[in-house]
């Protein structure tokens, strides 16, 4: 398979063994054997874009799907047109479960910081204060592809966040290099939040209409800029956005020190809550907010921001991303320690300290993770670990020869392990690999 209609090259060593693994399955089929977790089931190559270099990605899982958006740039052929072209943009695509690529679409500007999966779709925050979204293809069209325009909607999102006054009006083609740059955005079916360099913008997730912005929201007394990491203190669940504010943007109601601020779609504040200053990042799922400091408690508010839990947990020095937003589920890890809250009860799932610490991916059964090989003179083994909902080792497998991934990511029963431009996916599912009749 190969996802950029070129002719496949020679068959590596690993393709290989995954095809012979395959037939021998299949071969032996009636000896009992049965695919188990962590058997290789494909590889695939993920690069799209022709001939332009990747300056740099971004995967996002959703559902059964893996969206990955590349920044590329140099020269690329146009064989419609029959000529050279430069180009400097980025390229969406879709990997499904099955092992299926498609190029979805390709923008006209780069992509200046982190994006967004959400409502089938994927938000781009572009370089200009460009925020786009981009529809994403269904199961049936992936597999036999789509003519259609992918660009849901385009936003000059800078006025907005350099004032509220601003316009905002949609556009196809226009720049607005003057504004803030932005930094990341986050959304949910609901709302698109730009999050910019002293605040942030949202849209309607739908049709781009603006919302509301506040764009003075990490703006000290003396005009200075924001965090360092802005994106890590918004979340968005539903029709709520999230932002940890410093002092000089939190209302009399908390005093001068600094609060997570609660907005509704139209702007208006649903809560304030004052934090503590040392607070790093913010996470928001089913109806509840959760804070924390790096190597502190983990925090969840409810939709007023009244307290829920506070958990005894060492919490992670970044936002986490182990979020099952279907199953309630936020899974934390720090070191070789993964933790599992159930955000519904407030209380701790499971916690577990023996565990690979490289990557980490999740779903509605669990989480998997995973370490690479040690390098000189170092003996450790590329191995990946499954459990369960509970805690449980579900299955332990080693990573084949030579692979040594970049990331993880749990789509449609398939742990897909990424390394530069190849995705490899193993099965998800513990399966027996040798039963008897």
């Amino acid at each position: 398979m190969t996802g950029d209609g070129v002719p496949s090259p020679t068959p590596t060593r690993r393709r290989l063994l995954a095809g012979v693994g395959t037939a021998l399955a299949a071969a032996t089929a009636g000896c009992g054997y049965v695919p188990g977790g962590g058997d290789l089931a494909w590889e695939e190559s993920i690069r799209t874009g022709g001939l332009a270099f990747a300056d740099e990605r971004f995967h996002l899982p959703a559902g059964d799907r893996l969206v990955t958006v590349t920044n590329q740039s140099g020269r690329t052929y146009d064989f419609e047109d029959e000529v050279w072209r430069e180009v400097s943009n980025a390229a969406v695509s879709v990997l499904t479960s099955e092992g299926t690529v498609e190029a979805v679409g390709e923008t006209a500007r780069q992509v200046a910081g982190a994006p967004a999966v959400a409502d089938d779709a994927v938000f781009l925050p572009l370089e200009g204060a460009r925020l786009t979204a981009i529809d994403l293809p269904d199961a049936g069209s992936v597999a036999g592809g789509s003519s259609a325009d992918p660009v849901r909607w385009q936003v000059d999102i800078g006025s907005r966040l350099a004032s509220e006054s601003g316009g905002g009006e949609k556009s196809t083609d226009g720049r607005d290099e003057t504004g803030p740059s932005l930094r990341a955005v986050r959304a949910s079916d609901a709302l698109a939040v730009a999050v910019g360099t002293q605040g942030i913008a949202a849209v309607d997730a739908e049709t781009g209409d603006p919302r509301f912005a506040v764009p003075d929201l990490w703006a000290g007394a003396d005009g200075a800029g924001g965090p360092g990491d802005a994106a890590q203190r918004v979340a968005v669940d539903a029709e709520t956005a999230w932002a940890f504010a410093p002092g000089a943007a939190s209302s009399a109601a908390v005093g001068t020190g600094p609060a997570i601020v609660g907005f509704d779609r139209r702007g208006d504040r649903r809560g304030e809550r004052a934090v503590d200053a040392a607070t790093e990042w913010l996470v928001a799922l089913d109806g509840t907010a959760v804070a924390a400091a790096p190597g502190e408690s983990l925090v969840g508010y409810d939709g007023g921001l009244d307290r829920r839990f506070a958990l005894d947990v060492s919490a992670p020095e970044r936002r986490p991303s182990g979020v099952v937003a279907t199953e309630g589920r936020l899974y934390c890890a720090r070191g070789r320690t993964l933790t599992a809250v159930d955000i519904a009860a407030g209380e701790i799932a499971f916690e577990r300290s023996d565990l690979p610490s490289d990557h980490l991916a999740v779903d509605a059964t669990g989480a998997y993770v995973a370490e690479n090989s040690g390098g000189f003179n170092d003996p450790t083994r590329g191995r990946m670990v499954a459990l369960g909902s509970g805690g449980s080792m579900r299955w332990e497998a080693p990573f084949p020869d030579e692979i040594e991934p970049r990331a993880l990511f749990a789509i449609g029963g398939r742990l897909v392990a990424v390394e530069r431009e190849t995705a490899y996916a193993f099965r998800a599912a513990p399966g027996e690999r040798w039963s008897p009749l």
